[in-house]
C-alpha cells in the first residue's frame, strides 16, 4: 500500500517545475486570505484545541473512576 503512495521521479520534477512558474505558482500558496484571515484560523484552530481539552478533562473527571495506587 505505502508503494503507492511514493511519487515517482517524473511527479517530483513536474511538481518541483511546477512550482517555479510564475503562472502556476498561486496554487501552492496555503492560505489566501489575508492576514487577517490567516489569524481567524490560527485563533479557530488553537479555540478548538482549548475546548477540546476542557471537554476531555471534564469527561475523564466525570465518567472515569478514581484509581489509587498504593
Amino acid at each position: 500500500m505505502l508503494q503507492h503512495l511514493k511519487p515517482t521521479e517524473a511527479a517530483i520534477e513536474k511538481l518541483a517545475l511546477a512550482e517555479t512558474d510564475l503562472s502556476q505558482q498561486a496554487r501552492f500558496r496555503p492560505l489566501r486570505w489575508g492576514f487577517l484571515g490567516n489569524l481567524f484560523l490560527i485563533v479557530l484552530a488553537a479555540g478548538t484545541g482549548f475546548v477540546h481539552a476542557l471537554l476531555a478533562a471534564l469527561w475523564r473527571r466525570a465518567f472515569v473512576p478514581y484509581r489509587h495506587d498504593p
